[in-house]
């Protein structure tokens, strides 16, 4: 569309723009409480004036991270003209700016019959960045995670997403949205081009926030209180010798801690790939870790930054980097001063922390600190609320409106070390998801992209990173089938969904 097209906000769509949601009954509590939005979100109009159009697509996905890139790539592939906006300077989300360079392998199902369950976007993208990191198909042979070399990462999505015929627009902001009575029809952007809209057949939430949902006016549910870290890199670690290490003191690897397998298990995985993962909790259970607590080189807390010692660790042989997630905090994942001061305390700790490392844990005394993540890694915040909700990742669970199938697992404590972390011991069937727990109520033309947003039972079901690829794939399929059609995205047969699926090899 030429951009000199304008929109006349208050003539057009009398129903007005969402623009903003007062929160300030949710800041912070000392539990884990849910607030339904509908008290609080406030609704004003756009000031009369003109808005230029920047574009008008089929499908608009709003969010680049994993989930928001598979969306976008369903989208483009059913045949949809598909647009995606991300804020940041690359995609990925949390996998590239949040630097959690890492795939929890939820693609298997566990025991004996170990059997890949999950295919489709989050199957070929786990492959493509295990190709780029030098070894391929080889993690399906392993439980661990998939580690991958992050700044190929970025590259390596781009190049997917450029190859399926998605417009990307980068270093943009979702800052409202085009309301036709209940129906979205586009959302307004803010970038270096200034405030613009974009107007849309069907709109993909994948912002992992709910933000589009938000400014949509949908009954939301909100987390008060969240769960962040501030990853960072080392560069040049000796990588072989730390391994070493754990192979001359056996003891010192907390086994079934995070993944549930053996040191030998982790070992072979190095051998065969190149990876090594170092366990969440892992640092807790750690003799280094415990001696520099002692001594005082560990800070047990910076600022509102605690737990500086669980130190999850993906180390890659062939670069010496070794990627750190550690240190959390407690704060509201939409709340702008908390999270300011989880990443000022949060690079402050990583300074603090380094000095640790380096003297305590072989094969780091060279190392530095080559990089700290663009954005806070937020487990939760926002999600969608009535309707259908999604029960949780149930062992054989099947749906009639499936759009993806993936694995599930029960946290089962089994490291004898006091207050050890569980171990994810996978399910030996896989779930299906459903639809219905990606459409908000009272907004039609919308679909949930981000898993972590769903409308889910349990905060965490659905936000792994396979698990929001699937969910991606299924909401860009279904935003491109209702741009097909014109029916909104709930009205779309699910027949036609899946026949989409199908052919994109998600539904087996």
């Amino acid at each position: 569309m030429d951009k000199r097209t304008f929109i006349k906000m208050s003539a057009i769509f009398g129903a007005g723009i969402i623009v903003e949601n007062d929160l300030s009954g949710s800041s912070l509590s000392a539990t884990n409480t849910i607030t339904d939005t509908r008290q609080h979100i406030r609704r004003i109009k756009e000031p009369a004036g003109n808005i230029p159009v920047c574009d008008e697509v089929d499908v608009l996905v709003c969010g680049g991270g994993l989930g928001g890139t598979a969306a976008a790539l369903a989208a483009a592939r059913a045949g949809a003209g598909t647009m995606i906006v991300e804020r940041n300077s690359c995609l990925g989300g949390n996998a590239t700016a949040g630097m959690c360079c890492s795939i929890f392998n939820c693609y298997f199902t566990g025991g004996v019959d170990r059997r890949l369950e999950t295919h489709g976007i989050a199957l070929e993208i786990a492959d493509a960045l295990a190709e780029s990191t030098g070894y391929g198909q080889k993690w399906r042979q392993h439980k661990g995670h998939i580690i991958f070399d992050l700044e190929k990462a970025k590259f390596i999505l781009q190049e997917i997403v450029k190859n399926a015929g998605v417009k990307v627009l980068l270093g943009t902001w979702n800052a409202g949205v085009l309301m036709d009575h209940n129906r979205i029809r586009g959302v307004i952007v803010e970038n270096k081009s200034a405030r613009q809209v974009i107007l849309a057949k069907a709109v993909v939430d994948a912002t992992g926030d709910a933000d589009i949902a938000s400014f949509a006016g949908a009954p939301l549910q909100i987390l008060d209180k969240g769960l962040n870290s501030l990853t960072f890199r080392f560069g040049n670690v000796n990588v072989d010798r730390f391994i070493k290490y754990f192979e001359e003191h056996p003891g010192e690897y907390p086994e079934h801690m995070d993944i549930d397998w053996t040191l030998e298990e982790a070992m072979a995985q190095y051998r065969n790939c190149g990876t090594f993962l170092f366990p969440h909790g892992g640092g807790m259970q750690m003799e280094a870790f415990k001696n520099a607590k002692l001594s005082g080189d560990l800070p047990e807390t910076v600022g509102i930054q605690n737990t500086t010692n669980a130190s999850q660790m993906h180390a890659l042989r062939k670069t010496g980097v070794v990627h750190i997630i550690t240190g959390f905090t407690q704060v509201s994942g939409i709340d702008a001063d908390g999270l300011t001061k989880s990443i000022i305390d949060g690079r402050e700790m990583i300074f603090k922390v380094s000095e640790a490392y380096r003297k305590y844990l072989p094969g780091f005394e060279n190392s530095f600190v080559s990089g700290v993540a663009d954005n806070l890694g937020v487990r939760w915040s926002r999600r969608i609320s009535g309707g259908l909700q999604f029960p949780g990742a149930i062992s054989g669970m099947r749906a009639t409106d499936a759009i993806g199938r993936s694995v599930g697992w029960d946290n089962v404590v089994k490291h004898p070390g006091k207050g050890a972390w569980a171990a994810a011991v996978n399910h030996n069937d896989s779930f299906d998801i459903p639809l219905s727990c990606l459409l908000p109520d009272d907004v039609e033309g919308l679909v949930i992209g981000a898993g972590r947003s769903a409308n889910t039972k349990g905060i965490a079901d659905l936000r792994v990173m396979a698990h929001t690829m699937v969910v991606g794939q299924g909401a860009g399929i279904t935003a491109a089938m209702s741009a097909k059609t014109g029916d909104v995205p709930r009205n779309v047969p699910i027949s036609l969904v899946q026949e989409e699926l199908k052919r994109q090899g998600a539904l087996q």
